[in-house]
């Protein structure tokens, strides 16, 4: 099975994704270039956010159908400040517009993909020394809560995203002093454990429920 594979962010986004598919699928592999597809790989291309990864979607879509190379295509993108529902059946509803019949599947970072990060339960200090790990845990505590219910701080004006995404670097900061977490550099999350925790709180609590469509996607 071959797979082209379009998500929604830059570089980072596709280094966690590039690392994290072999531990769904060890069949799979991740190749960088349309000439390497031969079999059981993937091709991860970048859609450069909302609204550009339409054009990239659109480029799949049509790429699968005239190409017997590719078995399937993945849609990887976060819902924002949308529901999961919201965010399904608005790329669903584009997907079918285009009039072609391949095999897709859509994965909804609901509602981003720090989110499904914040689900590892270990990088959560017990007894916190930073203040601001403190307040965020008084906001909101991931460590027993479903992270997929995170709601926005108000008191920096931010978005449910940008916290989630604050929130996970804090975490790791706290927890270890020389790792960190950024968009553009999400080294922290490439390793094998890290994944196998986010699964793991998934398999054993049902928190970050929409990380199941990321699992079934590559099997």
């Amino acid at each position: 099975m071959n797979i082209y594979l379009v998500v929604e962010g830059p570089v980072g986004e596709r280094q966690v994704y590039a690392h994290w598919i072999p531990l769904v699928n060890r069949r799979l592999t991740v190749v960088t270039t349309l000439e390497s597809v031969v079999s059981n790989n993937v091709i991860i291309f970048s859609g450069g956010g909302y609204p550009n990864y339409f054009e990239v979607i659109e480029a799949g879509v049509r790429d699968v159908d005239a190409n017997d190379t590719f078995d399937r295509l993945v849609v990887a993108v976060d819902s924002e400040e949308l529901s999961y529902q919201e965010k399904l059946e608005e790329i669903e509803e584009f997907i079918k517009s285009l009039g072609v019949g391949i095999d897709y599947r859509i994965v909804v970072q609901h509602f981003c993909l720090e989110t499904w990060a914040l689900g590892n339960r270990l990088i959560v200090p017990r007894q916190p020394k930073d203040t601001k790990v403190r307040e965020y845990r008084r906001h909101y505590d991931v460590l027993i809560n479903d992270p997929e219910k995170l709601t926005a701080y108000a008191l920096e004006d931010w978005t449910r995203a940008q916290f989630a995404e604050r929130y996970l670097r804090r975490l790791l900061n706290e927890k270890y002093r020389n790792l960190t977490y950024t968009k553009s550099n999400p080294s922290a999350l490439l390793h094998d454990k890290y994944f196998e925790r986010v699964k793991s709180r998934f398999t054993e609590t049902g928190h970050i429920p929409s990380f199941e469509l990321f699992l079934n996607a590559f099997v």
